[in-house]
This record gives structure tokens, C-alpha cells and sequence, in this order.
């Protein structure tokens, strides 16, 4: 075990310990889950919201347990877990000259110490959430130089996630193809709650049904006043699908915006849907105080949300007449763009 001096203190990184911090973390987040989805009432699920568990803080912890230790295998493990669950801090470049993010000192100790290591398979997955192409770059280098079937399928499925998250275009599409058959063919590996060939499976839907030019998927939606309608009935239109929540970030600038869009697309013939994953209270609560004034269908159970893979709020996917995808991404004028464009 690596023993690091900071000063005068001394510290000593342990595996059981990040996994006790991590695994505490998990607890808390599987137990706020439960309670927003079975919460009964309005002020039951606000509550329950506003409850939800702060990552920085574990993954500060773990990241005080192997920042010391990076060129020994067994941080992988953790570093993995701090990369899925903990990404803000990760990516956080701390104040100073010189100073580097956690994320990028675990990518150099990667491709200095652990590229032939037969535990670096999760860490494949977990650096996807870094959306950055250099790590594309290393999933590319541990694909060809290490020897464990399992761990090259799960460099190979992440980087089929890295180039649809970086958005590659015609290119990405291309490699995305080549790089899933190879995730496909190999070994199973457990990362975090999943598996590579679950991920796979994920990345085949999504290339089949949520890529740009496919038909989106239709669903069956109720609003706040019980109507109950398709995603189909809006075909021959233009539609905006609009993915929100209450408590999103930036959640006051994406209602603003998109009450403006709203006023510009009626008068144009676009629909904008929204697809919210509120309390239906609350949701009722927003339309009658005028925050919203788009048709929403109420998503508490996420099951719309779930078919369309939505990682972040809010999302937005832009959809021609035909109910092709033309766009996927943040809220922005790019919307605006793409919508009006469909038009002509």
C-alpha cells in the first residue's frame, strides 16, 4: 500500500474504505430514488426532491482515497465509481497554477500504469461520462494493447458511448458500427449495476431508434386535464419534444426560452410537447401559475423519458413531419433553428 505525506500528515489510501463511501453513496441515492417514485402526494415528492443525495461530497472522499495510490490497480475500481457517480467533481480543476482535475490525473496514470491491466474494463464505461476526445484516444490504445478479451469489448462499447456523446457525425456513425460489433462479440463484464453486453444492447436501441433520420419512437401520454393522445397523432407537424423537471438546472432560463419559442411556433404550425417528470400536482401547479403554456404530458413514472434515453435534463429532440430526428441536445437556439428549418 502506498503511504503519501501531505505536510505533516500521513495518509494511507484503502480500497475498503472508497468502497464503504461509495457504497453509502449508493444507499442513500437507491433509497431517494424509491422515495420520489412512490411518493403520494405534491408535497411528498417535493420533499422527496429536495432530499435528493449530494455526489461532490462522496466523491471528494473516495477521490481523498486514491489520489495517492493511481499507479495501483486497485484504484481502478474506485476511480471508475467516482467517474459514474461523481462527475462534476471529477472534472473539477481545482484552484491553483497548474493544477489538473481529478479526471485527467486518473487518465494519465491510466496510460502510464494500467493499459495491459485485466481490471481496467469499468473504467472503459466510466470515462464516457468525461466527454472528452483525448479519451477516445486511450480507449483506442487500451483496445489494442491489452490482452483481456473482456476489457477490449468494454474499451471498444466505450467508444461507441464516446462518439455518440461527443456527436462524430457521419464518422462516428461509421466507427460506432464497427467498434459495437466488437463490444458485441466479446466477453461479459460487470460495470457498476450493469453489464458491457447491457450497455451494448442500450447502444443498439439507440442507434436503431434515436439516432438522427430514424422515426422516433412513439408513445402513449396523458396530461394534467387526463387527456390521453400519441406521440403519432402530432405526425405532419414540425414537433418540439421538450424533457423537464422542476428542479432542473437552469430551470427558470429553459421556461423563459421556451414560453418565446412558443408564442413563434404556434404561429408557424410547430408543436411543442413537453415531457415532465414532476409530481402531475406539480405539473398542474406550473400550468395554472403560467410557467408553462405548451401542451405537457406528465412523466412521474419516467417511463417516456426511459424509451428515450434521456441522461440529462433538460433535453430536447427536434422532429420533421415525418417524425424523423433531426436534433438531440440542451434547450438553445439551435432548437429554433432546426425547427424553423424543417419548415421550408
Amino acid at each position: 500500500m502506498t503511504v503519501v505525506f501531505w505536510g505533516s500528515d500521513c495518509f494511507a489510501g484503502s480500497l475498503e474504505r472508497a468502497r464503504s463511501i461509495s457504497r453509502e453513496y449508493d444507499l442513500s441515492d437507491a433509497k431517494w430514488r424509491k422515495d420520489v417514485r412512490t411518493a403520494k402526494t405534491n408535497d411528498a415528492m417535493n420533499a422527496a426532491w429536495l432530499r435528493k443525495p449530494e455526489p461532490t461530497k462522496a466523491g471528494r472522499l473516495v477521490w481523498a482515497e486514491i489520489k495517492g495510490s493511481l499507479s495501483e490497480s486497485w484504484t481502478l475500481e474506485p476511480a471508475a465509481w467516482l467517474l459514474s457517480n461523481a462527475t462534476e467533481y471529477a472534472i473539477r480543476i481545482p484552484k491553483g497554477r497548474k493544477k489538473r482535475s481529478p479526471a485527467a490525473l486518473i487518465r494519465d496514470s491510466v496510460r502510464k500504469h494500467h493499459l495491459k491491466s485485466s481490471k481496467v474494463g469499468p473504467y472503459c464505461i466510466a470515462i464516457t461520462n468525461v466527454k472528452d476526445p483525448k479519451s477516445v484516444q486511450l480507449l483506442e490504445t487500451i483496445e489494442k494493447v491489452n490482452g483481456n478479451a473482456a476489457v477490449k469489448g468494454a474499451a471498444a462499447l466505450g467508444q461507441v458511448i464516446l462518439y455518440r456523446r461527443l456527436g462524430q457525425g457521419g464518422t462516428g456513425m461509421a466507427t460506432r458500427q464497427e467498434k459495437l460489433k466488437i463490444a458485441i462479440k466479446a466477453p461479459d463484464l460487470t460495470v457498476g449495476k450493469s453489464t458491457t453486453q447491457a450497455i451494448a444492447r442500450d447502444e443498439i436501441f439507440r442507434m436503431t431508434n434515436l439516432n438522427l433520420g430514424t422515426v422516433s419512437p412513439d408513445f402513449r401520454g396523458i396530461e394534467v386535464d387526463q387527456t390521453i393522445s400519441n406521440l403519432r397523432d402530432h405526425l405532419g407537424k414540425v414537433t418540439v419534444l421538450l424533457f423537464w423537471h422542476g428542479l432542473m438546472p437552469s430551470h427558470d432560463e429553459t421556461l423563459e426560452l421556451f414560453r418565446s419559442y412558443q408564442k413563434d411556433f404556434q404561429e408557424k404550425g410547430i408543436e411543442l410537447v413537453g415531457i415532465n417528470m414532476d409530481n402531475p400536482l406539480t405539473l398542474r401547479r406550473h400550468i395554472a401559475e403560467g410557467n408553462v403554456s405548451w401542451k405537457n404530458y406528465s412523466d412521474a413514472s419516467q417511463k417516456i423519458s426511459k424509451l428515450y434515453r434521456i441522461e440529462n435534463w433538460p433535453q430536447v429532440y427536434v422532429l420533421d413531419k415525418e417524425h424523423k430526428i433531426r436534433y438531440i441536445g440542451g434547450p438553445g437556439e439551435f432548437v429554433r433553428m432546426t425547427a424553423e428549418g424543417l419548415l421550408k
